[in-house]
């Protein structure tokens, strides 16, 4: 029996080997364990970046108007049962070791194997039954076609945008990536997708009988240090939540909960909408940590392109303190950063696959670069007079969050 959160994390990580996936039946296996617990309403979200703070705009606009919301995101940025969320309420360590011990008791007694990622589904999935949601928001792991998520029966599905992360596993070209999100489709597809990808989505929706919406563009978009405001589709909208592309994840969330209001008996009003808006933080996205110091978890070059159009808006000096994954494109963030940089530092933390500071170090053409070899150092070395962001990697910024400086 497992008895800590410790001993259920050594469990969940033991090392696993599976042939390759070509399906999702091994995830329909484990489901019927449990009688497939998924009868509660789905909104599956898949895109690679903005799919968090897009889950937590309509969360929060679901709470607003009473509903009992359930999340299933990832990763973590606080701390590891942030990853499953009952009314903003992390799973408690008392919940996810029982849940656990219930789902690794019964893949023993089936003699049934599962990965990580698979287990952590199947946990949210089971959570959210007993406490019977109203709405669950499932984000996908990486892509959507085969990933563990896309066994629920869905209201709506999904996708912000695409990018050049993952390809490895996803494919080398938007469009082969793109289809890989498709995979989660159904009915309806609401999407933010980039102009040049609609065209394919008008395509796949049409094959399947699917029907395919997107976004509008927002009018008024202001941007300042503190908001974000615009307006769309009759709405005023303000947001705590900083930069452009935060009015692009809330838009779309804006046109998946109007989805539902105009055609699945949602009841929700116009105020309740507005105030769950404003009132939506999701961390570690261009997050306020001190006077002047933010923390962004852009790690891919979407998400440093969406930080230095933010930044681009701003006289003030900028520091940038930057750290990655080896597996990330990082002369790509590099060569955007340095563009913005009045001061850029490079730096590293213990992670298996974290690049070395020098390497990155040695990519960067900045006049004005430096190196702290462990990520602390940095903190002593923050400039007050700049604007100071800590980037390019989500297990970084946990780190320096944890730390606060």
């Amino acid at each position: 029996m497992l008895k800590t959160l410790d001993e259920c994390f050594d469990w969940l990580y033991e090392p696993r080997e599976f042939e390759a996936k070509f399906d999702l039946s091994r995830m329909y296996k484990a489901i019927d364990l449990f009688n497939r617990p998924i009868d509660y309403k789905c909104i599956h979200v898949a895109g690679t970046n903005g799919k968090g703070s897009t889950v937590s705009y309509i969360k929060n606009m679901l709470i607003q108007s009473g509903y009992k919301v359930g999340t299933f995101i990832s990763p973590f940025v606080v701390i590891f049962n942030e990853r499953i969320t009952l009314n903003n309420q992390y799973i408690s360590d008392e919940d996810f070791i029982r849940l656990c011990n219930h789902v690794h008791i019964n893949l023993m007694t089936a003699s049934l194997e599962i990965s990580f990622f698979e287990i952590l589904t199947l946990i949210s999935f089971l959570y959210f039954e007993e406490n019977e949601v109203d709405y669950a928001i499932i984000e996908t792991g990486v892509g959507g076609r085969l990933d563990s998520t896309n066994v629920i029966n869905k209201e709506l599905a999904l996708i912000t945008n695409v990018g050049l992360d993952h390809q490895d596993m996803l494919g080398d070209t938007l469009e082969k990536i793109a289809k890989e999100k498709l995979g989660i489709v159904d009915d309806v597809l609401i999407s933010s997708v980039q102009d040049s990808l609609k065209p394919l989505f008008e395509e796949y929706t049409s094959m399947r009988n699917s029907k395919v919406i997107f976004t509008e563009r927002v009018e008024e978009l202001k941007n300042s240090i503190d908001s974000t405001t615009f307006k769309y589709k009759g709405l005023d909208v303000e947001l705590s939540m900083l930069g452009e592309h935060q009015a692009s994840n809330a838009s779309l969330a804006i046109d998946a909960v109007l989805y539902l209001k105009e055609n699945k008996g949602l009841v929700i009003s116009k105020e309740d909408m507005l105030k769950g808006l404003k009132n939506t933080f999701w961390p570690g996205r261009l997050e306020k940590i001190g006077k002047s110091v933010y923390v962004d978890g852009a790690h891919n070059r979407e998400g440093v392109t969406s930080l230095v159009n933010f930044l681009n808006k701003f006289p003030q000096k900028k520091q940038i303190i930057f750290s990655c994954l080896s597996d990330k494109p990082q002369d790509e963030m590099i060569t955007l950063l340095d563009e913005v940089a009045d001061e850029i530092i490079f730096t590293e933390f213990e992670y298996p696959r974290c690049e070395q500071a020098k390497v990155l170090y040695e990519q960067s053409t900045h006049l004005n670069k430096k190196i702290a070899l462990d990520y602390k150092e940095t903190f002593n070395l923050v400039d007050d007079s700049a604007l100071t962001v800590f980037c390019g990697s989500l297990y970084f910024i946990s780190l320096v969050r944890q730390n606060n400086l």
